[in-house]
């Protein structure tokens, strides 16, 4: 019966109270729905951001290739590797699999045809090329000629005869058609021989179709070989090699039996279902990869797995991870505000059962029965909004597909959503914590009698218990050490609760806990505002003078410790002093002409101050002295205002006065509208930050519309003529070559690692994109500082020349060291010259013949002295030079370089990163003219090469350098270094300092920044086998100039290796979780502000209302009229 009595007791006050209950229930629902919708919303939000991943990638993309390499070519094991590759797909990948091809391609054999027959001369120029089989190939050409291969084997003389296809493009370059036979064997003195008869000349009747990978000239047209033919083999490295189909029995009877245990190697195109691929969750499709990665590895021995959605689902995973912090962020602060407002709910609801509760603990209701009562009233509300709040978060989730925002993305459908058991969880978990700030404030506030609450009604109390004990001082120095923590880390997800990657909990709270500061902050000062407003308490100027007192004296304690100037420091700390001094007496003074006295004391104290220690922007004692300048004007201002509330209308003095009795009631308002405040700023600027963040990185990533990289080195015409057919094309606006490279600062492998890059320091600035906060100059003025102050122009070699020499006299005859000279062809193409021994230790001329396969104009590089050996271990010394000269056919001598200049734009070759090689020019010891070049060098050497090169700038290399290599290094702007780039050391100059440069990382030891130009030519300056050339190609194109060219850009080096700036920015304005996941989210804080603040606003009106009807009507009886009243009230 007792149970019965107390439900239906919950029932008559749910009913008696409904409005504020109805306010509390929404907040529950409101909260329990955020927080049961946030792993939906952001599950559903990944999801859509991995479909349209999946919708925007290639076919290709997303297929897959197994590889396995060195098949023994034979029966058994191509069968048994077959099964092997079916089974991993039926147990991994089955639901959404289509099918597949696979393609067996055979070692590399020498190529005899009717053009070029196989000959055991080595000094001819044999054709290469291999036998392929691919399944189905029949379906998918067009025949130009013949018929379709068959399997059908004779035998021949040396060997078997087969059947093959040849592509158009391989029938034209080897002069083939058919009926013509091709003979194929591993060598030359091998005397099996595996003949082929071509039956059928094809072409792909799709070139880009699914089957051949988007690419049949792989199949059909293959690119050069790039492997090294056996020794004594005479090849043509530009000749592609010649491959024929044939079928798959033909491929294992045929070149099976002619050579035994040969090896073959299998690729598998599988391909995949994209509709049904994207039903997969992310986790477990990446799970299932690697499963079958695991697969083909533990069964093919050698094998590997290659799929773009391999690495579609990592940049999805790192991107929906760093995108979901904001999300996250913006759903805590709702989530506490919402908590929040229904606090302030239940503080109202509390207040108003004030006297219910004390006429119930009057008639002897226990403590236990309250709890009881509470915890029903709780249980009833928190249950029902706890069980709506997951259907209707995934309602609305699924509802916001609608939004105008996801048009793009979803065609105006329904956002993916899952219901799972997190959201029932999560929701029960604020349902727990609702019910706790439900149940215990209520009980908290039950516990008073009738008599006590009376009291308390009658003499607020003026200092809430949290200021009482300084729990916000508390707070506040926690506050501080979070964020100083979250700025020392730089990021939220430094590390989790659980695990070593994962979004900081802790960090995460940390805007709320700003806010809730602010808040805090506020309610300490916001009386002592008042009552000094009011004209009734001057605590706000004691605060003021006792802060700006015990400031200045500490710093300009410290300053004197710091500059031991601690004379000058006891005299201002003894006038701050004196100024604490005379404002406690001004205070304590009763008469008028006291307090006045005290006034002009302080007031030129403060002076003496402010003039033996005046403050200076941005210096520590500058807030402190700002403050100690208002404590005179601040006790005057209080004396007026005290004189002023004397005078001022009596709705005025009346509305102050109680505003400074009871500050405390507009703490909960307060918070509050704080915390609506910094959620709706973090809202509509978080966003536009976030996107233009990845904007931005788009921006620096590119450079240029396109970046272009993996630039092949061998390039038809050099990189000039690439540049220039590119550059021809429809659309295209600008085309700039770059190189970039890695290099080293200090000894080898265990210096500072760095990237170095190289731009048309001339063009760079035209195209490219760039931020004025990455340095402090502009761009062009960056630009400018990496181009020579002087440009020597190269030494020309005229074009009839036939010798090339020079004039030398060594300190003594090295025995061991020879002389070259480096000359340069059109192409930039270098040759070493070799000019013969160094000789006797006398004038004396060495000249070698000028090579004839360069073309010309040929250019004179260095001059350099080669010894056979490694490292530091040269003979050191001198030579003096004299007259580098060449002799025409006609037998004229033209001199290149007579050393008569004092100001030689000769540079030594630099052998280490402490070379003391140096060139200079002599009068000592000449031949010929007034003046020789004498080259004094030391042990270090460049694998045994010394020497001096032509500088195009007439010095070391100029170099822009981050401000994190500068730091990494300890260099200093203008500081002349050495630098390792491709086993090169190269002399440079710090000319100039950034923080951030397009396409570099500053992270690490850095990166340099040179020109082009300048930079290839002190890299090549030694001729070698392996010249470095540009491999990077910057793209600036005309608007709606469409993908012609990006087309050809990626048949050339492949989709990797193409950065496209508009399709990186279209993937990035489609990212749900970026754009529009976040614009939804703004929508619905806008919602939440608007309920949360309306509706607090109103129940604190009404409930201030209620308890202020009495000290109305006391006002009224008094004879304030209803317009004084409202006066008062706003």
């Amino acid at each position: 019966m007792r149970s019965f009595s107390i439900f239906k007791f919950v029932l008559r006050r749910l009913g008696d109270d409904w409005k504020l209950l109805l306010s509390i229930f929404s907040g529950i629902l409101i909260a329990s729905t955020l927080v049961a919708g946030a792993p939906a919303y952001l599950n559903s939000l990944e999801r859509l951001t991995l479909n349209t991943a999946i919708n925007r990638a290639s076919q290709s993309f997303v297929d897959m290739m197994a590889f396995a390499s060195n098949v023994p070519l034979v029966a058994t094991s191509l069968r048994s590797t077959d099964a092997e590759i079916d089974q991993a797909i039926n147990e991994n990948i089955a639901d959404f699999y289509v099918g597949r091809e696979r393609y067996i391609k055979g070692s590399v054999l020498l190529v005899g045809t009717p053009r070029n027959p196989l000959s055991r001369d080595n000094s001819d120029v044999v054709s290469r090329g291999y036998l392929q089989y691919l399944s189905n190939v029949e379906r998918h050409v067009t025949f130009e000629q013949g018929r379709m291969s068959s399997d059908v084997i004779v035998s021949g003389e040396r060997g078997p005869v087969i059947e093959a296809l040849v592509g158009t493009p391989s029938a034209e370059l080897f002069g083939l058609s058919p009926g013509d036979e091709v003979q194929l064997t591993p060598s030359l003195g091998n005397p099996a021989i595996v003949t082929v008869k071509i039956v059928g000349v094809i072409r792909p009747t799709d070139p880009t179709e699914q089957f051949w990978q988007q690419n049949a000239s792989i199949f059909l047209d293959p690119d050069p070989l790039e492997e090294a033919p056996d020794l004594g083999v005479n090849v043509d490295p530009e000749e592609p090699p010649l491959s024929l189909f044939v079928t798959e029995k033909a491929l294992l009877e045929g070149v099976g039996s002619a050579f035994p245990g040969s090896l073959v190697s299998s690729t598998w195109f599988i391909f995949v279902d994209k509709e049904k691929l994207k039903t997969i969750p992310p986790r477990e499709l990446a799970d299932r990869l690697e499963n079958l990665e695991n697969a083909f590895a533990r069964n093919l021995e050698g094998s590997a797995l290659f799929t773009g959605t391999t690495s579609l689902l990592a940049r999805y995973e790192r991107r929906s991870f760093f995108s979901a912090i904001p999300l996250l962020l913006l759903m805590t602060i709702m989530v506490i505000t919402v908590l929040y407002f229904m606090a302030m709910m239940i503080s109202y609801l509390v207040q108003s059962r004030e006297n219910d509760v004390a006429l119930l603990r009057s008639r002897g209701i226990g403590t236990a029965l309250l709890v009881k009562i509470y915890a029903l009233e709780g249980i009833l509300i928190t249950v029902i909004a706890v069980l709506l709040a997951p259907f209707l978060a995934i309602a609305l989730i699924a509802l916001s597909g609608k939004l105008p925002y996801f048009n793009d993305i979803t065609g105006g459908s329904m956002l993916p959503v899952e219901l799972k058991l997190l959201p029932f969880l999560v929701a029960a978990s604020v349902g727990m914590v609702s019910l706790a700030i439900y149940v215990i404030p209520s009980v908290w506030g039950a516990r008073t009698g009738l008599i006590i609450h009376k009291l308390r009604s009658s003499r607020p109390p003026l200092v809430p218990a949290f200021q009482r004990y300084y729990l916000d001082i508390l707070l506040l120095v926690i506050g501080g050490l979070v964020f100083w923590e979250l700025n020392a880390r730089g990021q939220l997800v430094s590390g989790g609760l659980f695990r070593d990657v994962e979004v900081n909990e802790a960090l995460l709270l940390a805007p709320v806990l700003l806010l809730t500061l602010v808040a805090l902050l506020f309610m300490r000062f916001f009386p002592l505002f008042v009552r000094f407003i009011s004209g009734e308490s001057p605590d706000m100027v004691h605060l003021l003078t006792w802060a700006a007192s015990v400031s200045l004296v500490a710093v300009t304690a410290a300053n004197g410790f710091r500059t031991g100037d601690m004379a000058g420091s006891l005299t201002v700390l003894f006038l701050v002093s004196a100024v604490g001094g005379a404002y406690w007496l001004t205070h304590k003074a009763s008469h008028a002409a006291s307090k006045a006295y005290g006034l002009i004391a302080q007031g030129l104290l403060v002076s003496l101050v402010l003039w033996l220690h005046p403050p200076q922007l941005g210096s520590a004692g500058l807030a402190p002295s700002i403050g100690l300048m208002a404590v005179v004007p601040g006790q005057f201002l209080f004396i007026g205002l005290r004189r002023l509330s004397r005078k001022s209308p009596v709705w005025v003095s009346m509305g102050l006065w109680h505003m400074a009795r009871n500050p405390l009631q507009y703490s909960w308002l307060v918070l509050l509208l704080v915390m609506i405040t910094g959620l709706g700023v973090l809202a509509t600027t978080v966003g536009g930050t976030l996107n233009r963040s990845y904007q931005d990185r788009v921006l620096y990533d590119t450079a240029a519309d396109f970046r272009i990289t993996g630039i092949p080195g061998r390039i038809a015409g050099g990189p000039e003529a690439l540049k220039a057919r590119y550059a021809s094309m429809p659309g295209v606006r600008d085309v700039s070559l770059g190189v970039r490279v890695s290099g080293s600062l200090g000894a080898n492998y265990t210096g500072l690692r760095i990237q170095v890059l190289g731009v048309d320091a001339q063009e760079f600035q035209y195209f490219a994109w760039y931020r004025d906060d990455f340095s402090e100059h502009s761009l062009p003025e960056v630009m400018r500082s990496l181009l020579p102050v002087t440009v020597r122009p190269p030494i020309e070699i005229p074009a009839d020349s036939a010798e090339i020499g020079l004039f030398l006299k060594p300190e003594f005859n090295f025995g061991n060291i020879f002389v070259w000279v480096v000359v340069q062809d059109a192409f930039g193409s270098t040759e070493t010259v070799s000019l013969g021994e160094a000789g006797e230790a006398e004038w004396h001329r060495i000249s070698a013949r000028l090579p004839r396969q360069m073309a010309p104009p040929l250019t004179l590089v260095s001059v350099q002295i080669f010894e056979p050996v490694f490292g530091p271990a040269g003979t050191a010394g001198f030579i003096r030079f004299d007259d580098i000269h060449v002799v025409t056919r006609s037998g004229e001598v033209i001199v290149l370089e007579d050393f008569e200049d004092i100001r030689t734009a000769w540079l030594p070759l630099a052998t280490s990163s402490i070379s003391t090689d140096v060139i200079r020019v002599s009068d000592d010891d000449v031949l010929l003219g007034d003046r020789s070049g004498i080259f004094r060098f030391g042990k270090d050497t460049d694998n045994g090469v010394r020497g001096i090169y032509r500088s195009p700038g007439g010095g070391p290399v100029p170099i822009v350098a981050s401000s994190s290599f500068m730091e990494a290094s300890g260099s200093r702007l203008g500081d002349s270094i050495i630098v390792e780039v491709r086993n090169r050391f190269i002399p440079v100059i710090i000319q100039d300092v950034v923080d951030y440069f397009p396409t570099l990382d500053p992270r690490g030891g850095g990166f340099i920044i040179a020109d082009r130009d300048t930079l290839l030519t002190h890299i090549n300056i030694l001729s070698s086998d392996t010249k470095t050339s540009p491999n990077e190609m910057y793209v600036s194109q005309a608007q709606g100039a469409g993908d012609a060219f990006r087309d050809i850009v990626v048949r050339m080096v492949g989709a990797q290796g193409v950065s496209d700036r508009e399709r990186q920015l279209e993937e990035l304005r489609l990212d749900p979780l970026i754009t529009a996941g976040w614009q939804a989210m703004v929508l619905l804080t806008a919602a939440v502000i608007i309920f949360t603040a309306g509706l607090g606003y109103i129940t604190y009106l009404l409930a201030f209302a209620e308890r202020s009807k009495s000290e109305m009507g006391f006002l009224l009886s008094l004879g304030l009229s209803s317009r004084q009243m409202a006066k008062m009230l706003t």
